[in-house]
Order: structure tokens, then C-alpha cells, then sequence
């Protein structure tokens, strides 16, 4: 699908939304979208909550290659150190890996939440207890799965397990490493202009975005994002919102020089949104976003990459 106007310019600068990228510019105020199809959530939920047994079943049972029949073939996993598997047989084979070392290795898994964001796609959080020698304690891990129904059956497409060490950092000082958004953003390319302020939460515990989106033909688009330190899963989230009604919520993962942003949402009118974007500050004045694997109902989108600069300030009258 060609990126045009507003959605083009949305997609390369407001790194927290995976949505614009994927409607004209003439959805944002449409009175005519359909709603959402009403989901039958009492027996897919069931049917989640069966394949969260189904995994514990199989890891008890050393068998890394049911753990493989329960996801998807390129399905993506991240464990509470970082390190990613990409694939369903790197994911077999690091569970192989596993159970080799640790043969009576075991693992509880109590579920948290199931939330449906469309027919197609699911979100499940839950806590993790795995023993890796009987004769020891467990560790408990919160983690995250995002489902997609395929041929009628719930399959795991990304799952992220995090860090189960607790700390003493405030919510405040979870979020000092992401203090360098703080300040007046832009980025203008051929098709308009991005406007982003970022800024402190009164309380401290969150750093608050707001963005204006301005194409080359008069539209505009407006959202905000909260980011905040998530204390169940250790970890940095955020969630945004549009003006269209259209929402994402992201995990954030840090890397030597860049954080991946990992975002699953919704479109006004019910496709699932995906996609992952390695934001990268470049100094003080400047950062580089990269835009993969975006996803819109079944279609996937362009990769995409974009250069925001920090504004300069208005010249003193």
C-alpha cells in the first residue's frame, strides 16, 4: 500500500503509534466507519487460557518441540536477559538447549490478563515459575505474549519474559534513561510536518508526549503518550492515543546505543496494528527512528526510517 499525506508524515515521526500508517488521510474524521465486530471473548479467552496450559504441559514434559508447534513460524521470543530468538526453530532449539542442561527443568505459569484486540489478535500477561533443579528455589518472571488466530487456532507470534530481580529505583528513576526526549521535537519531510513535546509528569513518575501531525494539504492529526516504568514486569511501557480513537501500547527494551519499541494497537475501524521501531539518539539535538515489521490487518507496510531534530527555540522579541 502507497503511504500518502498525513499518514506517510504520522508513520516516520510519532514513534509510539504504529496507526496513521495505514488510512488516508480522509478516515481521520469519517462518520462512516463500520464498528467493530462484537467478539465472542467468553470462549476465546478459554481457548487462550488452553494454550497457556499447553505450553506449561510441554515444557514439563522436556518436549521443546511441542513448545514449537504452539508458535507461529517466524514468531519472535525475548528472554529476561535480552536475547532474542527469531524463528520457530531458533526457539525449538533454545528450548533443546534448555532441557538438555536442566532435564527436570519445570515451570507454573499463572495468567494475569487476556485481553482480545481484535478477532485475530490477543495479548497475555502472567507470571512465570520455573525451577531448573528440583532441589532449589524457583524465580518468578512476569512476561507477555501477543496471539494471532491462524486456520481457527490461537498460535504465539512474540512473547517477551522479563527480569524477575526486584529494585528499590523509584518509577521516576526507571524512566532517567529515557530523559533526553524531554523538549521540543519536529520532523519535516516532503509530505508535512511532525511536531512532538515531550515533558515530565507533575508527580515525576511518567514523561508525557504530545504530537501535530501537518500535511502539505492543510489536514491535521493530534495524539499524546504516556511512558511509564512497568513494576509487575520490570520493564518500560507506553501507551498512545489519537484523535481518530485509535490506541497502541508498547514495550521498550534497551540496547547498548538505541531501545527497541515493540507496538500492538488497534485502528478505528478493528484491524490489529504491529510494529517495531529502534529509536537511536544520534547527540543531544537528535535521534534516528527505524520502522519494521509494521503490520496492518494481514498486510504489511514499508520499512521506514526518519531523523527528528530538537526545535530551536523562538527567537526572544
Amino acid at each position: 500500500m502507497r503511504q500518502h499525506g498525513l499518514s506517510a508524515t504520522l508513520a516516520r515521526a510519532a514513534f509510539g503509534l504504529a496507526l496513521a500508517a495505514c488510512w488516508p488521510i480522509t478516515t481521520v474524521h469519517s462518520q462512516d466507519a463500520k464498528p467493530t465486530a462484537k467478539l465472542e471473548s467468553s470462549a476465546e479467552l478459554e481457548l487462550l487460557r488452553a494454550s497457556a496450559k499447553a505450553f506449561e504441559a510441554a515444557f514439563n514434559a522436556g518436549d521443546a518441540r511441542a513448545i514449537g508447534a504452539l508458535f507461529i513460524e517466524n514468531a519472535e521470543a525475548v528472554d529476561d536477559a535480552g536475547d532474542i530468538y527469531e524463528g520457530r526453530p531458533a526457539i525449538v532449539a533454545r528450548f533443546e538447549e534448555l532441557f538438555k542442561e536442566y532435564p527436570r527443568a519445570a515451570i507454573s505459569i499463572d495468567v494475569t490478563s487476556l485481553r482480545l484486540l481484535s478477532p485475530e489478535v490477543a495479548v497475555e500477561d502472567g507470571l512465570g515459575t520455573t525451577t531448573l533443579v528440583p532441589e532449589e528455589p524457583g524465580s518468578r518472571s512476569p512476561y507477555s505474549v501477543v496471539h494471532v488466530k491462524r486456520d481457527g487456532k490461537w498460535v504465539m507470534a512474540s512473547v517477551r519474559e522479563f527480569p524477575a530481580e526486584s529494585t528499590e529505583a523509584t518509577a521516576h528513576e526507571q524512566l532517567e534513561e529515557l530523559s533526553w526526549l524531554v523538549g521540543h521535537w519536529v520532523d519535516e519531510g516532503s509530505d508535512g510536518r511532525v511536531e512532538t513535546t515531550c515533558e515530565w509528569s507533575e508527580d515525576g513518575n511518567y514523561l508525557l508526549q504530545t504530537y501535530e501531525v501537518k500535511s502539505r494539504i492543510g489536514a491535521t492529526m493530534k495524539g499524546s503518550q504516556r511512558i511509564a516504568w512497568d513494576p509487575l514486569r520490570r520493564t518500560i511501557r507506553s501507551w498512545a492515543f489519537d484523535q481518530s480513537g485509535a490506541f497502541t501500547e508498547a514495550t521498550w527494551t534497551p540496547l547498548e546505543d538505541a531501545w527497541i519499541v515493540k507496538a500492538e494497537g488497534v485502528t478505528p475501524d478493528g484491524r490489529a496494528v504491529s510494529v517495531t521501531r529502534y529509536v537511536s539518539p544520534l547527540d543531544n539535538d537528535s535521534y534516528q527512528i527505524d520502522s519494521t515489521s509494521l503490520i496492518v490487518g494481514r498486510e504489511e507496510m514499508p520499512t521506514t526510517t526518519v531523523r527528528v531534530v530538537r526545535r530551536p527555540p523562538a527567537p526572544a522579541e
